[in-house]
């Protein structure tokens, strides 16, 4: 485990679910905070970059078989997809009008493989934030196909400038009606970030990492920078989003997670902290499970100031992220893993 870019997911978990707070009060329809969709572009890159990291060397060595790898990471996703997928089936009023589209929906997202139609009320249904989940899950199914075709460096660099050219070349051409459908959710055009985060690990594996804490404390904070500069200015849109969606954020994600992948200055030591680690831990509940409760506090009719609701809010989640991390999510997957290894 690389601390910080583990307590980064906290970071960028909180960004998402303040993007997601404009439902609530519109305070945070803001550019500054909707523009938290980047946590997405920011989690398929370190996905790439952390899978690479923990398999990468064993696929090439057989040391892990295809099987193995598939069940870990069924065992990571599926129990609280499925979960949290029953939970809007009873809270979202689907039962009051169940028909074959609501049937076929449902099954769509049990599978995963709702993001691939290219309909809001499809890849949006039932629990939204779930297309990211058929984003990964095209991510794990093909990654020890990619571990080994693109094991040469010079391949996997060349592969994914040609992708980013004809991601770009794509985007341009793509009306703007279309471009969430084709270009925020479809998990073909976001496999692009999975290979940033493969390639970032590439190079993090054959850097030396022989820097001091003074220079490794300089460039944490010259990452941060650089992450916030692209950051204001792609919120006041002087990019169109289709390509803040994806490739604008390669550059600065990939610098803040290599620098941090260092852990080497004073910035990742604070990262390091025990708790902010849990909260990274606690990501993906907080991911999957925030909008049922911002959702629910919507639907009670409250009007409460949002300085007062949204901390609590936000305190709601973590709390239930942290039961189900501790008291479902790990049993569940090693439950999971001792029956299907």
């Amino acid at each position: 485990m690389i601390k910080p870019l583990t307590s980064l997911r906290f970071i960028f978990a909180l960004m998402v679910f303040g993007a997601h707070c404009y439902v609530i009060d519109p305070h945070f329809s803001h550019f500054l905070y909707k523009e938290g969709f980047v946590g997405v572009s920011f989690f398929f890159i370190l996905s790439g970059f952390i899978i690479a990291y923990n398999y990468q060397r064993k696929f090439q060595q057989t040391a892990v078989t295809k099987r193995e790898f598939w069940v870990a990471r069924f065992a990571r996703i599926y129990p609280l997809h499925i979960v949290t997928l029953v939970l809007s089936l009873l809270t979202g009023g689907y039962l009051l009008a169940i028909n074959w589209d609501t049937i076929l929906k449902f099954c769509s997202q049990l599978f995963l493989v709702h993001p691939f139609v290219p309909q809001t009320d499809y890849f949006f249904s039932f629990n939204s934030p779930s297309w990211s989940l058929g984003c990964e899950q095209l991510f794990y199914l093909l990654f020890p196909f990619l571990a080994l075709w693109l094991s040469n460096t010079r391949k996997l660099f060349w592969v994914l400038i040609t992708v980013g050219i004809l991601t770009a070349w794509g985007m341009y051409f793509t009306p703007e009606e279309q471009i969430r459908a084709y270009w925020y959710v479809n998990p073909l055009t976001r496999l692009p970030d999975f290979l940033v985060g493969m390639l970032l690990f590439r190079l993090y594996d054959k850097s030396n990492q022989s820097w001091s804490v003074r220079r490794a404390t300089w460039f944490e904070i010259g990452a941060i920078i650089l992450f916030t500069v692209f950051y204001y200015f792609g919120s006041a849109g002087m990019l169109p989003k289709v390509y803040r969606y994806s490739v604008y954020y390669w550059l600065p994600v990939s610098v803040i997670l290599y620098v941090f992948a260092i852990n080497k200055g004073r910035i990742s030591r604070f990262l390091s902290n025990k708790y902010l680690v849990i909260g990274g831990d606690i990501s993906y509940a907080m991911y999957l499970l925030h909008l049922f409760i911002l959702e629910l506090y919507k639907n009670l009719g409250w009007n409460y100031p949002w300085q007062v609701v949204i901390p609590v809010l936000l305190l709601i989640t973590i709390g239930l992220s942290l039961l189900s991390f501790y008291y479902f999510e790990k049993p569940m997957n090693r439950y999971i893993k001792n029956h299907l290894k």
